[in-house]
């Protein structure tokens, strides 16, 4: 898909806070689109280990003790999906686009085909040979996962998500609401399998296996380069690339009072849960 919009989009201020507000931060750009109806993107970096479940996860599905002994926190995250690990060297980004604009879709499925080809071609201009998902692979591999596997979101390939060397390097997630869609986005610099297979609730037998064939279908950025990407190079690239697609620029934009005032009732909701 390539469009010329030949517009500018807001660029949030980048952040390196708690899991709380960056889960809270991610619904108040898509509420503040009720308000602005302009595309919007921010990024944001882990700055401690916590580990995010999914909309719909049970708490039964990780390992009470071994979270209290890492002193690692719960989150649960407004979209689907199993578990992810927040740490640090993990890249996020949440990109908002108002009903009506050409890049929203009411197919959720077709949501990310534009965003899987840009992150491609930003991967190139890093030196990264990468390639979106397609419908028909995503499918066929979600037909035949591990059950094991599935305990971990970036375990599966959804389509348009981007592999490099046949390892799922960028995530994708995404949240709808009346007014638009909220685009999840994130990238390991490494990828911890072993750390998150140990907060699950399995046997060692389990994680053993579930760290080994993940290892297997994740990758991070220090595997594929010899020198990972600055966060910076990261977000030059995508710029450069949403641009050459689509003629969107990024223009640096701070909170709208709207935005501000949505992030801290939101911060409640995704604040640690009791476990």
């Amino acid at each position: 898909m390539r469009t010329q919009l030949h517009v500018a989009w807001r660029l949030l201020p980048n952040a390196a806070a708690d899991p709380a507000y960056d889960l809270a931060a991610g619904v108040a750009l898509l509420d503040g689109l009720a308000a602005s109806a302009r595309p919007a993107v921010r990024w944001y970096a882990a700055t401690t280990p916590a580990l995010v479940i999914g909309a719909g996860q049970r708490l039964s599905e990780i390992d009470q003790p071994a979270i209290r002994a890492a002193g690692i926190r719960v989150h649960r995250r407004a979209s689907g999906g199993t578990a992810v690990l927040f740490v640090p060297g993990f890249l996020m980004q949440d990109i908002a686009l108002p009903v009506g604009h050409p890049l929203h879709t009411p197919d959720v499925t077709a949501s990310y085909a534009w965003l899987g080809a840009v992150w491609a071609e930003a991967l190139a201009k890093l030196g990264i040979s990468a390639t979106p998902v397609s419908i028909a692979a995503a499918r066929a591999d979600t037909a035949a996962l591990d059950p094991l596997v599935r305990r971990a979101c970036f375990g599966g390939q959804s389509p348009f998500e981007v592999l490099a060397a046949g390892r799922k390097l960028v995530g994708f997630a995404q949240v709808r609401r009346r007014h638009g869609a909220l685009l999840q986005v994130g990238v390991y610099t490494t990828w911890p399998g072993r750390e998150l297979a140990d907060l699950l609730a399995l046997t060692a037998d389990e994680r053993t296996a579930l760290t080994a064939r993940l290892a297997q279908r994740v990758v991070g950025l220090d595997e594929l380069l010899p020198t990972p990407p600055t966060v910076a190079a990261i977000q030059a690239a995508f710029a450069h690339a949403l641009e050459h697609q689509h003629g969107v620029q990024l223009e640096p934009t701070p909170w709208s009072a709207t935005e501000l005032k949505a992030l801290e009732t939101a911060s409640l909701r995704f604040a640690p849960l009791e476990h």
